[in-house]
């Protein structure tokens, strides 16, 4: 079987390590799996000679594809999230800690320097149970978790895994054929199984539902955030902690993105936008000063004060989410990440959820195959019967990755909406009225799992394992009584 995957960013190296390290070998008499990652730009080393084992300065964000990017290229790796790292390698999991910030707690503030409420920013054991091990969740520069996630990749299985080379578009397989890639050279390559997890701006999603077809939507949002250096502070180091602030036009949040001693602390602000900024780049840095100096500059918290005196950004993020797809896979081609589910960044859930698929994907796939392999057939040797079985293998998997995937990514979707409401402009009537929900659910818990239900648990607590085990057991016990 070859499959091609294209999109080299952390959704698309998560998905063959996860196919590399899962899926059964074909019978002997077959050609093995031969797996290819294609991306479009070849990230440039910006690394000192002195820090060249430092993973989070491995690459220059701006030179990855936008499938790679986010607000000032920062994010946080939740527990669900690096509960799959671990998964995949104890290792690369350690290695991701090593390069971030592990977190304990969220801190939420309001703009007034009132202290809303502090939330856990860890589990207890998720699905494993009590006895399982806790995660919490990792700030990090998302070139740094791009940066392990590479280095295992070349590490593991050599350097050559990923071919750097434009994908223009995709044919999804005809009868009796496979899909095809299509390259900006014009040139083509068939494969059983492609993989676009390509981003917002997918070439792989306008092969499979149409061109002009389900384009990503603006939400009226857009960011700015950026690094800045020195002498982190308290309620980060003390707390081990991320800082959210609320406030009448618009959200601003900080954390570490690297360990204490390295003094780097990240930044972003979310603001109101009406239409699509109509420049986004190469920006005059006085211009993004003066406006988050407009947006922010009158809160009480003096680390917002000192980050908007200091920064020095260029660039303004549209912030972009994936309406509901009417699926994500057929006939040879599939969808993950960014390009079947772009998420609102408020959700925190970008990074977790594409490995999430990348795990459901690999792990559908491994054991439709194992089961293919096994039956019980004469002509199991032969390759056009090995051929027919992992067509069929394929189409099981991009059935049931849907129906596994699809309902947990659109309720933390419609959760992000709701959160949303809160970094909108508003009056100071509406502003303070905020405060008050957001400290009463804070101080009364069992309320706020009453109104708003068990967000961490619903988060963490997910088992792609156990949802594909379910999923194979319903369909064996339909096929029973067929």
């Amino acid at each position: 079987m070859k499959i091609i995957i294209v999109g080299g960013g952390i959704s698309g190296l998560a998905t063959y390590l996860y196919l590399r390290k899962l899926l059964p070998d074909p019978p002997s008499s077959s050609s093995p799996h031969t797996i290819h990652i294609y991306e479009s730009h070849r990230p440039q080393n910006t690394l000192s000679s002195d820090t060249q084992d430092t993973a989070r300065n491995a690459t220059s964000i701006s030179a990855l594809s936008s499938s790679t990017q986010t607000v000032g290229g920062g994010l946080g790796v939740s527990p669900n999230g690096m509960r799959i790292l671990h998964d995949i390698s104890p290792s690369l999991h350690g290695a991701v800690t090593a390069q971030g910030f592990p977190c304990e707690k969220f801190i939420f503030m309001g703009e007034n320097g009132c202290t809303l409420g502090v939330a856990p920013a860890g589990d207890k054991g998720g699905y494993e149970g009590p006895s399982g091990r806790e995660e919490v969740c990792v700030s990090s520069l998302r070139g740094g978790l791009w940066a392990c996630l590479k280095s295992h990749v070349d590490e593991t299985y050599g350097g050559d895994v990923v071919r750097y080379e434009t994908v223009a578009s995709t044919r999804p397989a005809a009868a009796g054929k496979k899909t095809v890639v299509v390259f900006e050279a014009g040139r083509e390559e068939e494969a059983d199984l492609v993989v676009g997890a390509d981003g917002v701006k997918s070439a792989v999603r306008r092969g499979l539902l149409g061109d002009g077809n389900f384009e990503p939507i603006y939400t009226g949002a857009s960011g700015i955030g950026g690094v800045i250096h020195g002498p982190l502070p308290a309620r980060v180091t003390d707390n081990k902690a991320m800082v959210f602030t609320f406030g009448r036009r618009g959200f601003f949040g900080y954390a570490s993105s690297a360990p204490a001693a390295a003094n780097s602390l990240m930044w972003w602000s979310t603001f109101d936008t009406d239409s699509v900024p109509s420049k986004t780049t190469n920006l005059d840095p006085d211009d993004i000063k003066a406006g988050l100096q407009d947006r922010h500059g009158g809160a009480a918290d003096p680390v917002v004060r000192d980050i908007i005196s200091r920064a020095e950004v260029q660039s303004i993020y549209p912030t972009w989410v994936m309406p509901d797809l009417p699926h994500w896979g057929e006939n040879g081609t599939v969808l993950i990440g960014d390009a079947a589910h772009a998420l609102s960044p408020t959700t925190g859930q970008g990074a977790s959820q594409a490995l999430e698929d990348a795990q459901t994907l690999a792990l559908l796939l491994a054991e439709t195959l194992k089961k293919a392999y096994s039956e019980n057939d004469a002509e199991v040797q032969e390759d056009a019967s090995v051929e027919r079985k992992q067509k069929a293998a394929l189409a099981l998997t991009l059935k049931l990755l849907y129906q596994i995937r699809h309902g947990r990514v659109a309720a933390i979707r419609e959760r992000g909406k709701k959160m949303d409401r809160g970094k909108k402009n508003m009056g100071v009537v509406e502003e303070y009225a905020m405060y008050c929900f957001l400290k009463l659910m804070m101080l009364f818990t069992p309320i706020a799992k009453y109104v708003l239900g068990d967000v961490n648990a619903e988060l963490y607590n997910w088992s792609a394992k156990a949802e594909v085990q379910k999923a194979l057991a319903a369909l064996d016990g339909e096929r029973a009584e067929a």
